[in-house]
């Protein structure tokens, strides 16, 4: 049962990440296939296409890279600043944006590695959130048991349902797919950092919370 489980929830992680790099990679190919087909009058134009796409498509990769893979596994913790980075990498378009706490940008502000990680999937959550766009704000408490809160603030903001259930483990696995399978993930990253993911919805905001304990 345990490897039918782990084997859906890789399927669905891939499927994810085809559908978030499906558009950009395809914004590049259309931009190649103008200038092949002698579309010299819109170079400037094309050009930007694809230069935007690019970005893109390698913003966020480089995220999903550490939030979902084994990226860095043996380099020391990402920073607060690297989190930034691949953040507004990862957002490019401007339509959400991020408020950063008042730390030093070489700091992990003692979540360490498994705690950036989920932080970095909690930024997703919270961006999934905003459909509509608005404004994430992050708070990091350090300490011995260092704590992080998310808000985030825009028209219609809120957490679906489903994936509500998938990350407090309600959801059967049968109903996992591509779309609330994150917030499966995110639980069991939480897990592995000795955490739980708490999301209060308000008017118009979520906030979503945890904390980082003893590694399970």
């Amino acid at each position: 049962m345990e490897q039918t489980v782990e084997l859906r929830v890789l399927e669905l992680i891939c499927s994810r990440l085809c559908h978030e790099l499906i558009s950009p990679v395809t914004a590049v190919n259309n931009g190649m296939e103008l200038l092949a087909d002698g579309g010299s009058d819109m170079l400037e134009e094309v050009s930007d296409l694809i230069a935007t796409s690019a970005r893109e498509t390698s913003g966020r990769l480089q995220y999903y890279r550490i939030a979902y893979g084994l990226g860095g596994q043996d380099a020391p913790p990402i920073s607060i600043g690297e989190v930034r980075r691949l953040t507004e990498g990862m957002l490019g378009d401007g339509k959400v944006t991020v408020e950063w706490p008042p730390l030093e940008a070489g700091t992990d502000g003692g979540l360490g590695r498994r705690g950036m990680k989920l932080l970095l999937n909690a930024l997703i959550l919270a961006v999934e959130a905003l459909p509509r766009g608005g404004k994430l704000t992050l708070a990091l408490t350090p300490g011995a048991s260092p704590a992080v809160a998310i808000t985030a603030a825009g028209k219609g903001a809120r957490v679906e349902p489903a994936s509500l259930d998938a990350l407090n483990g309600t959801a059967p696995v049968a109903q996992l797919n591509a779309r609330n399978v994150h917030a499966y993930f995110t639980a069991r990253v939480a897990e592995a950092a000795g955490a739980a993911v708490d999301v209060a919805p308000g008017a118009d905001q979520v906030a979503i919370r945890f904390a980082v304990g003893k590694p399970a």
